[in-house]
């Protein structure tokens, strides 16, 4: 059985009153801080481009895979319905991206990049890959590609357990 599996839970009788010590090096809980600590670093190295997490996902999703609609860029990306219409409407409302209803399906609204969406990304590439290098300082090279590794296993595992599950479109 794979390491993902309901036998590795622990059972009532091994439960115990968590201690301080062991509620802070939970693997949820220092996830959490260590997601915190990203966005921050992410947000102060991208301040200048006034550009957040979220609509660095979606710029680059939209460069890559072209015009999606709203529904498929938000399964791309791991976004939530209500966490893609906001980033959306936010980059809408900068000029990054028009979003227009589809042709085929009239509830649908089709997202593009637009060229100042495009310069941004680009521009904004320095300011990421330095709040990345950041994020990771602390860590050796082999770390670095360990941690990387492991978050992504632990993310794939896991992905149907997420609000906001990642597919491929």
């Amino acid at each position: 059985m794979d390491s993902g599996s309901r036998r590795d839970c622990p059972t009532e009788e091994d439960v115990e009153r968590p201690s301080m010590a062991s509620v802070l090096s939970m693997p949820g809980h220092l996830l959490r801080r260590c997601h915190q600590i990203a966005v921050g670093i992410f947000l102060e190295e991208c301040r200048s481009k006034d550009l957040t997490p979220l609509q660095f996902v979606a710029l680059a999703t939209l460069a890559e895979r072209g015009p999606l609609d709203q529904a498929a860029l938000g399964r791309v990306a791991a976004f939530d319905r209500t966490t893609s219409a906001t980033v959306i409407r936010a980059l809408a409302e900068r000029g990054l991206v028009i979003r227009r209803q589809s042709e085929e399906d009239k509830r649908a609204k089709i997202v593009t990049l637009t060229d100042a969406g495009e310069k941004l990304l680009q521009e904004a590439q320095l300011n990421v890959d330095s709040a990345q290098a950041r994020i990771v300082s602390p860590l050796s090279a082999r770390e670095r590609a360990q941690l990387n590794r492991l978050l992504g296993k632990i993310a794939d595992a896991n992905n149907g357990f997420s609000r906001a599950p990642r597919f491929d479109a």
